[in-house]
């Protein structure tokens, strides 16, 4: 509850200003102010009422009404007007809390006594002082002469939730609460009046009228209206408010909201705002409410506000602590829900510290007996004995239904539901503990006045902004925010009533009146909470259950049973709330029964394409809603999978009577619950959901796809006609069940034809959504992808959520569309001079897109769940834009202090973030190449890529990050990746030359425990992981290679059980053989049938170039390929020689891709370089070279061995045509001792823990891990080689050189020790 303008005093800094009562009297002018709200509001939006309007006949015609009936206006006080326009903030997070308000009411009516009013001038006349006597003193007497009025009711002991119509037999003969005859003939010829409206204006004008002092139904003398008496004053009863309202909001929904040619085409938004902005709808609504509360119609604003804020406020109030800004948020969100700008309700909104904790009531000595009893108490003098005014089940679904349709109540998100709570809820001393912001209350009595007072709020609200725009002043609508709780309190009311009413018979207990909600006023009341987001299992498990009984019922009875509006409508409320449990999942079970009773002839064929459409959507959000391991899940399967045949096979027989969006639902619930698919039809990759359970999955999957036929067929004629969000929902269909076919093809060019046409129709989840379909389906239309990343711009980014800005990118990438600036963000490695200019960037859509993607995701990254993260980075890795300051925020949003870490991650997730990173210093080789000198870096090769890391990362961050990654992994479980999860995350690790030996052992185990499983591996997961533990060292048990062996010559057997080319191809690439062949020789094993169909992959048995680039669809073989292959070739021939392994004659020349030069003599073979080397010498190569020369060690650097010193000196038989491809650093050529100075590039960085470093020896006790670091696998293969040749290889660490500092006798004596 909220405070009355009479309390919100505006306060200074040490002085509170006095104020008197004038409100409670004031009031009786509210119907004669109202006529200035409704002359002025009646054209303006909420918010913007016109300062010039004139009045016009009609409004001077009601104004004259209005004067008419208070002719003598009491006095009021010109205290009032130091009174500040009401804030409805005060409320905002309380709701009808009474706090503060209460105290400044109490302290109100002590000074009341001695308060003299003056003068104020209204409408024209000068009253004169009087005194107003409202001490408390009176109060006794007024509750005093209420109880003669109405006969008391017996107390009741039970505190427990009790009847809400209560039997006052004796104060209906006393005439108290009865209406008179001819009022009620008024209220029906009323009635028939509402239905003669064609507009939203009309219908307030006519409640206004019926409403007013002058009604001629109305006896003489009669001086009653709905500005100063509650519930309507005896004018109206509630069919009136049920069908006015209902009316009201059907004509708000077609824009109707005047018939003036000005506004009669308004779209729904603007007439609903126009609605709610309307004091008479407010009106409306208080008076409604008042009567659905059981409220004496016969009762004065005045008494009302004496009973409920004196009494019951008594009782609710406290210190409301809520902080000013808070309120102010709060409110700006219940602004939000009516679509109304804040504007606010001007006053002073801070707190008044000066006597707030005077006079204040302890809350924690309110017990829930003493608010049962007083709420008991006061309603008995405000309400009346049941009679046919009671609220009708008809009249109830109505109004629910006009107040959701208006969506004028809040979400129970912004304003808690009330409900009344089982006692007990208390402490020991029996006091409620937190009833004031959770809304719990003791009784439907209670709950009742807390609908009361927040009409009696609105009406001060109403007064205080009629006074206001009287004055001259603007009214801003400050009514409204506590008008959208109070509509969110009525159905609440009506809520907690059916629930009492259905919960008393579903537990065999007597109803407390003979309302009973009919199969289509059940679904309408689930529908109006479900669209207000004011739903809960309570409501919906009662009324789904009264509904299963009442059809069952009928049904068993020979009846009508359940009609299919009803029932889709009932589950697409529950879908629509969120809710689910047993009553939902007897739902769906009972609505599959009904459509497969004789199958379909007696009630399926009665289900409208609407209804089936929707009916599939609901059941599709239901089960995406389900938690994992639930006892009902065959139960709810069955039901939605029979539910869903009859939707495919309806849309079959008559796709034509289909609209667009019941097209793009129906195949949005096919693909969201998988149905049609499963994997024992096939694999679909794009599936990651777990799929509805069938008993028949062959069976289904062909029905679904001939429905997708029919309607890819069918929808492709008329896309035009299909909104945006339904092109997206269609395309995302079809795409998530693989449906591929020439329609579906065709289908999809339409939608991204569409997309291109129309791109401003599409919300930013539509664009982004529709793009990732149509990439993942491997359309890839280039003006669709234009034109969608067109939207994701700098100035609109803001705009987007997280995962449309995600999947924008993502399907960027993956359909190859990269930005026209590729290197426009990399600040590493590009030079500013050869960096495009902001302006170049906004010049290209896509270049655009990325750049605003990056910006939004460094801005906010805690906005970003993990998958949209992770799709963000890949997306700029896998089209190869550089993005280091992207990077760099994304690695500490990781692992800094307080940071996300990996423990949410999937392993996909953790996988592909980790390849974006290896990727992103990887891409700087690719720099590199294209600027050459430009490059802001000095090396290159391996040490390139794990400097750039460090410049982009920082060393200890990108550390960390795979410290953390490799933790989050284990501890996930390996078992819970895939193998291209495993597949790139060991490869990310190798590709920066980082080594985490916990992970990469459980990594082995893993791949071990699969082969054995023959789970199946692609040609490409295979190679990553056996290049990555060569790579890095990683010292794999030998018997990895031996199961791979096995494995690999199982999948890549041919027709007769041998491989050969052709096999081998449909498994590998090339480079991805060549990759096998140099981790077998880096790990020292050489299995006979492995190497065997390693060379066949690679070179055939033919010699023939040309035909293995047909075979294996290449374009020949990289030059790091066949320079693997030397070392291969040496190595097995020297380790392996009974493999007899050979290359074919005059390799290479004709077996690379396109480097080198073309023969003169037109032959098309490739003739390769005679050297595979590139050397550089480095400036701690030559100072070693120089201090070991001052020792008398003579040496050259770079020495060189080709092939051909290889054949002479050593007999090795390598292919004829020499070739360069073994160097030693420093070498004395004469000794055969060389000097390996071994850089950053020649080590791998042991990354378990920094702190204690390893000293295991590596394999075959050559090399000892040296602190954090150990050598490489090409190190190590290297040194392998070249001592077979016969040389002594000395290696000499960079940092124990370094680590001299330059002084030459340390430098000397160092090397005169190493040799």
């Amino acid at each position: 509850m909220m405070a009355t303008p009479l309390n919100n005093v505006r306060r200074h800094s040490k002085r509170t200003s006095p104020i008197i009562r004038a409100p409670l009297l004031g009031v009786l002018h509210l119907q004669l102010l109202l006529s200035l709200l409704v002359t002025t509001s009646y054209y303006c939006n909420f918010g913007s009422y016109s300062s010039d309007h004139e009045y016009g006949v009609g409004q001077q015609s009601s104004f004259k009404l209005f004067v008419e009936c208070f002719s003598s206006p009491p006095p009021i006080s010109s205290t009032s007007s130091r009174l500040s326009s009401f804030s409805h903030r005060r409320a905002a997070l309380k709701g009808s809390s009474f706090r503060n308000r209460h105290h400044r009411l109490q302290q109100t009516l002590h000074r009341a006594d001695s308060i003299k009013s003056s003068s104020v001038h209204l409408y024209g006349a000068t009253s004169n002082s009087a005194e107003v006597n409202t001490s408390s003193a009176t109060i006794p007497s007024t509750k005093k002469a209420y109880k003669k009025k109405r006969s008391t009711k017996k107390q009741s002991n039970n505190y427990s939730q009790k009847k809400y119509s209560k039997q006052k037999g004796a104060a209906a003969a006393a005439g108290g609460g009865s209406i008179p005859k001819h009022m009620m003939n008024a209220a029906r010829q009323y009635n028939s009046q509402l239905t003669k409206c064609n507009s939203v204006s009309e219908l307030l004008s006519s409640f206004m009228e019926q409403t007013s002092t002058s009604t001629s139904s109305t006896t003489a003398g009669d001086n009653t209206s709905s500005a100063t008496h509650l519930a309507g004053a005896n004018k109206l009863n509630s069919v009136n408010f049920s069908t006015c309202l209902h009316r009201l909001a059907r004509f708000a929904a077609k824009g109707s909201y005047s018939s003036t040619p000005s506004t009669s085409n308004m779209n729904q938004n603007d007439a609903r705002k126009q609605v709610l902005s309307d004091p008479r709808f407010a009106l409306l609504v208080c008076s409604m409410a008042e009567m659905a509360s059981g409220v004496d119609a016969s009762t004065s604003v005045k008494m009302g506000n004496e009973m409920v804020l004196q009494q019951w406020g008594t009782m609710k109030c406290g210190n409301n602590g809520v902080e000013g800004e808070r309120m102010r948020e709060a409110d700006d969100v219940l602004n939000d829900i009516v679509g109304l700008s804040s504007g606010g309700g001007g006053g002073d909104t801070t707190k008044n510290d000066e006597g707030d904790d005077h006079n204040i009531i302890d809350v924690a000595t309110v017990t829930v007996a003493s608010r049962f009893e007083a709420a008991e108490q006061i309603m008995n003098q405000l309400s009346i004995p049941q009679t046919k005014n009671t609220f009708s089940s008809r009249e109830c679904s109505n109004v629910c239904w006009a107040l959701a349709k208006l969506r004028v109540s809040p979400p129970s998100s912004a304003f808690a539901l009330g409900r009344v709570v089982v006692v007990g809820n208390h402490d020991e001393n029996g006091s409620e503990k937190d009833f004031l912001s959770s809304r719990q209350f003791v009784s439907l009595d209670e709950m009742a006045l807390d609908v009361v007072s927040s009409t009696l709020q609105v009406r001060m609200q109403l007064f205080e902004e009629a006074r206001k725009r009287k004055s001259g002043g603007s009214s801003n609508g400050a009514w409204i925010p506590e008008l959208s709780r109070l509509a969110g309190k009525v159905m609440d009311l009506i809520a907690v009533k059916i629930i009492n009413e259905y919960g008393m018979r579903n537990d065999g207990g007597t109803s407390s009146t003979n309302t009973v909600f009919n199969p289509q006023e059940m679904a309408s009341v689930l529908w109006a909470y479900a669209k207000a987001n004011r739903a809960d299992d309570a409501l919906f498990s009662t009324v789904a259950a009264e509904l299963i009984r009442q059809t069952g019922y009928a049904l068993e009875r020979g009846g009508q049973g359940p009609r299919p509006q009803e029932l889709s409508n009932t589950i697409w409320a529950f879908a629509t709330a969120g809710i689910r449990g047993e009553q939902q999942i007897e739902l769906v079970k009972f609505a599959a029964n009904a459509l497969d009773e004789g199958e379909g002839l007696f009630f399926g064929n009665e289900f409208k394409p609407q209804e089936l459409a929707n009916t599939g959507w609901a059941l599709a959000t239901l089960h995406s809603k389900r938690g994992e391991g639930t006892s009902t899940e065959t139960v709810e399967d069955d039901g939605i999978v029979r539910i869903l045949r009859w939707v495919a096979k309806d849309i079959m027989q008559r796709v034509d009577s289909y609209k667009p969006q019941e097209i793009s639902n129906s195949v949005w619930a096919f693909s969201t619950v998988g149905f049609g698919y499963d994997e024992s039809c096939g694999t679909n990759v794009h599936n990651d959901y777990v799929h509805v359970a069938t008993n028949d999955p062959v069976g289904d999957k062909e029905l679904v796809y001939e429905t997708l036929e029919v309607i890819a067929e069918n929808a492709l004629s008329r896309l035009h006609n299909f909104k945006a969000q339904e092109l997206n929902n269609l395309a995302w269909g079809f795409t998530r069940l693989g449906h591929r076919t020439e329609r579906t093809e065709k289908l999809l060019v339409g939608v991204g034809e569409e997309l291109t046409k129309r791109t401003w129709q599409f919300k930013p989840q539509d664009i982004g959504t529709t793009l990732w379909s149509l990439a993942t389906a491997e359309c890839f239309d280039k003006d669709a992808f234009m034109a969608g990343a067109s939207r994701l711009n700098l100035r609109h980014i803001r705009s987007f959520k997280p995962q449309e800005m995600s999947n924008t990118v993502w399907a960027l990438a993956t359909a190859g569309f990269a930005p026209k600036h590729i290197r426009a963000f990399d600040t590493t490695l590009v030079p500013a001079s050869l960096r495009p200019t902001t302006k170049m960037v906004m010049s290209d859509s896509i270049t655009e897109c990325f750049a605003a993607v990056a910006s939004e995701a460094m801005r906010r990254p805690q906005d970003f769940k993990d998958q949209e993260l992770k799709d963000v980075l890949w997306a700029f890795s896998k089209i190869g834009v550089r993005h280091p300051a992207l990077f760099k925020k994304v690695a500490h949003h990781l692992v800094a202090a307080n940071g996300r870490g990996f423990g949410g991650f999937s392993s996909q997730g953790l996988g592909n973030t980790l390849w974006s990173f290896a990727k992103q210093a990887q891409l700087s080789l690719e720099v590199i190449e294209s600027l050459g000198d430009s490059v802001k870096l000095g090396s290159t090769g391996r040490l390139a890529v794990y400097e750039t890391s460090c410049l982009d990362i920082g060393e200890k961050a990108i550390k960390t990050l795979f410290v953390r990654a490799a933790e989050g992994g284990v501890e996930l479980g390996l078992d819970r990746f895939t193998n291209q999860d495993l597949s790139n995350t060991v490869w990310a690790y190798s590709t920066l030359g980082l080594l985490h030996s916990g992970f990469f052992k459980e990594a082995e185990n893993q791949v071990l425990k699969r082969l054995k499983n023959l789970r199946p591996f692609k040609g490409q997961e295979i190679a990553n992981i056996l290049w990555s533990f060569a790579t890095l060292n990683a010292q794999p048990d030998p018997v990895l290679i031996d199961e791979l062996s096995s494995y690999i010559a199982s999948v890549c057997s041919g027709k007769k059980g041998v491989a050969d080319e052709y096999s081998i191809s449909k498994v590998f690439k090339r480079q991805e053989l060549a990759n096998v062949a140099w981790s077998c020789a880096v790990i020292g094993r050489y299995p006979e049938e492995l190497m065997k169909i390693l060379y066949t992959g690679i070179v055939g048995t033919a010699n023939d170039p040309n035909r293995m680039k047909q075979i294996f669809h290449d374009d020949g073989l990289q030059q790091s390929s066949i320079m693997t292959l030397y070392y291969v070739q040496l190595a097995a021939d020297i380790e392996a020689s009974k493999l007899q392994l050979a290359l074919p004659p005059g390799f290479p020349n004709g077996w690379g891709e396109s480097e080198g030069h073309v023969r003169g003599n037109g032959d098309d073979l490739i003739e390769m370089s005679s050297s595979m080397l590139t050397l550089t010498i480095s400036k701690l190569q030559r100072d070693v070279s120089n201090t070991f020369t001052e020792i008398g060690f003579e040496n050259v650097l770079e020495h060189v061995i080709d092939t051909n010193e290889i054949k002479d000196e050593y007999g090795f038989q390598l292919p004829q045509t020499p070739q360069e491809f073994l160097s030693i650093d420093i070498a004395n050529i004469g000794q055969k001792v060389g000097v390996e100075v071994d850089g950053p590039g020649h080590f791998v960085r042991l990354i378990d823990d920094t702190r204690k470093p390893s000293n295991k020896v590596t394999l075959n006790g050559m090399f000892a891990d040296k602190g954090e670091n150990r050598v490489n696998g090409p190190t190590l293969l290297k040194h392998r080689l070249l001592t077979h040749l016969g040389w002594n290889i000395i290696h000499l660490p960079y940092w124990e050189y370094q680590s001299l500092g330059g002084v030459r006798e340390k430098e000397k004596k160092y090397c005169e020790s190493l040799l």
